[in-house]
Formats: structure tokens, sequence, C-alpha cells
């Protein structure tokens, strides 16, 4: 005989843990390029260039195949290759190291800052080598992260935003403090172009346009490796509706973490808070429990897809040597909630209901 709990997960829909926000405008934006035959990059594809370079305050932007696809093209445009390290958290996810590896370098593995969750620069200082030239500064989960310990060190810096667009840190867009800034417009992301898709952002053109020639093999009179990496007009279009519709986005991303932050306090459920005179993009709403397995099941069983924000950290992913104590800590206690535009509010106050009942 099933369980209650297993009878109520069946009895309704699963809230997943992520899922698009796409309208009416999305569609008649896909349908108009479809219309037109017009699918290689064109109009639409310069179109969002243009947004994303206003929207971080850079001199240029180039629209992408994928997130990892920015970050390696980043890289080889700051000059970055195989004699060179590159610092990058454990805590994020293995597109980011598959993505310095792409580009020739050697991922240097550092812990995060317990509080924060993004890279930290002491640790990155005892870990140092002679060859580090270069760290992604993810900034983790939506919440800013500071650049200024990294640029203190010399280093070059590119910003990953893939969570984070539309988050500010004292009155400056995320991703416009690096030498450069890599976005994802993947369908779990911020913003989506319906599919797999990035983008690169630069405050020096030269470096947007060094990646754009490595992105593209045509019309080229030099013999140089590169790549078939530009997003065509489909995917841009449906990604400039998104653009449009990204406050809309963060205020219903702030409305349910609201939610989440009344329900929760009196139960000692916090989500990390951002650095001073920073403003979030919500992109996952984090908890900590001390047996998050034991969370993640209960829910599970309840139909609430919550998941572990970082599937596997990237020390214990590569065997890499050394300690990673916050990295650790984090993945045995942090869960992400279901926290995005379509989230209804039946469905907020499911999770809250389930998230109070199941904690341990």
């Amino acid at each position: 005989m099933r369980s209650g709990a297993a009878r109520l997960a069946t009895a309704r829909c699963p809230i997943p843990h992520s899922r698009p926000c796409l309208g009416p405008s999305e569609q008649a934006a896909a349908a108009r390029v479809l219309a037109s035959a017009r699918l290689a990059p064109g109009p639409e594809a310069a179109r969002l260039e243009s947004y994303l370079a206003r929207m971080l305050d850079a001199a240029d932007a180039l629209a992408v195949s994928s997130g990892t696809m920015a970050l390696t093209l980043a890289l080889r445009a700051l000059g970055i290759g195989p004699r060179d390290d590159v610092a990058l958290p454990s805590y994020t996810c293995a597109a980011v190291l598959h993505g310095v590896r792409a580009a020739g370098a050697r991922p240097l593995l550092v812990d995060i800052e317990p509080h924060t969750l993004s890279i930290d620069p002491e640790d990155l200082s005892r870990r140092a080598t002679r060859r580090l030239r270069g760290v992604v500064l993810v900034h983790p989960f939506g919440i800013p992260a500071r650049v200024e310990p990294l640029r203190a060190r010399g280093l070059l810096v590119v910003e990953d935003c893939a969570q984070a667009l539309g988050a500010g840190d004292r009155g400056r867009p995320v991703g416009s403090r690096g030498d450069a800034a890599v976005l994802s417009l993947a369908p779990t992301k911020v913003i989506t172009c319906g599919g797999p898709g990035g983008a690169l952002a630069s405050p020096r053109a030269d470096i947007v346009r060094r990646a754009r020639d490595l992105a593209s093999h045509d019309g080229r009179e030099t013999d140089a490796p590169r790549v078939n990496a530009l997003m065509g007009d489909l995917h841009a279009a449906i990604a400039n509706v998104q653009v449009d519709r990204l406050r809309e986005f963060r205020d219903r991303r702030d409305a349910i973490a609201a939610r989440y932050d009344e329900a929760f306090a009196a139960c000692g459920l916090k989500r990390p808070a951002a650095p001073p005179g920073s403003r979030p993009m919500v992109y996952r709403y984090l908890i900590r429990t001390p047996d998050s397995s034991r969370l993640l099941d209960r829910l599970a069983a309840r139909g609430v897809m919550a998941r572990r924000p970082v599937l596997i950290p990237l020390h214990s992913l590569i065997g890499a040597t050394g300690s990673f104590p916050a990295t650790d800590d984090a993945q045995r206690e942090i869960v992400s909630l279901p926290i995005y535009p379509a989230l209804g509010s039946g469905e907020i106050s499911t999770v809250i209901e389930e998230v109070l009942r199941c904690r341990p």
C-alpha cells in the first residue's frame, strides 16, 4: 500500500525546480523570423548585442551559441591560453571548468567564502601559482561578488553573470567591472533565447572584436583556430523579447523571495545575504539545513522538486588535491527551492507548506 506522501505526490502535478517564462510575445517574435526565412545572424542578433552592451555598460557585446562558448571566447580574446592558469570557484557548475579548459588554460580550483558563496580571495592567494593570469568571478546564484580584491592582484577578470543578469552593485550593473562578462541565455536562466545560447561583453571593444573574429570561419584571410559560434536570429528574437521583460521577471522573483523570507524567518531558514550596497537577482532561493539530502528526498516525495544548486563541486568532479571546507559545507547543507516568474501563487504556498512540514 502506498504511503500518504506517495499518494500526495501522484495526486497533483509536481512543482519543477525551474521553468521558463514564455508567452505570446516570444511566439510572435519567433514566427516573425521564421516567416522572413532569415535564420542566420542578422538584425535580431545585432539588436540583442546592442541591448546587452547597454545593460552591462560595455563598449560592445557578442551573442553566441552558449554561455560556455562565451567564456571560452572571452578567455581566448583576452590572450589567455595553454601557458596560463585560470582560477575559478569549486562551488560552481562544470560548464565553467569546461570553458576554461576549452580555451587551453589550466583550471586552478579555489574554495568559496562561507557566507557569500563566491570565490575566496584569501584562498586564492594561498593557491596562486606563477602561471596564474586570470580568474572567472562567478556571481553565485544571482548574488553580486566583489571584483576589487581580484583586481588588486593584477589578474584578468572575467565576470560570469550567467545567473546574475539584472543584478547591480553600488550603482553599477554586475558585469561592468571586469575585463569581460559572460552570460548564459539557456532555458533555465534569468532570461532565455529559447534554447542554448549565451553572450559576452567587454568595456574594451577590441576584446569583443577579437571574440567575433574567433566565432566564425567565413571571410577570413588568415588561418587561425576558429569555431562556428554565432547566435542566429531565431534565438536572438526570443531573447530580445525576454530582455524587454527583465524588470518584470526581477520584480516577480523579488516578490516570491519576500513570501519565502516571511514564511521561513520564524524557523531560522535564511537565504545568503547580498553584500551591502548591492542588488541581487534572486536566481536561486537557497536555504541551509543540516541534512540537505533528507530534505530533498522528503520534498520530492511530496511533489516539490528542490535541488542542490551545484550537482557536484568541481574538486570532487576532477579529484583535486587539497581541502575545500566551505565548498563541502555548502554542498552538504544548501538546498535550492523553486523560484521563477512562472511560479504560481498556489505553487508558492505549496512550497512553503511542504518546506515547513519536511524540514528536519
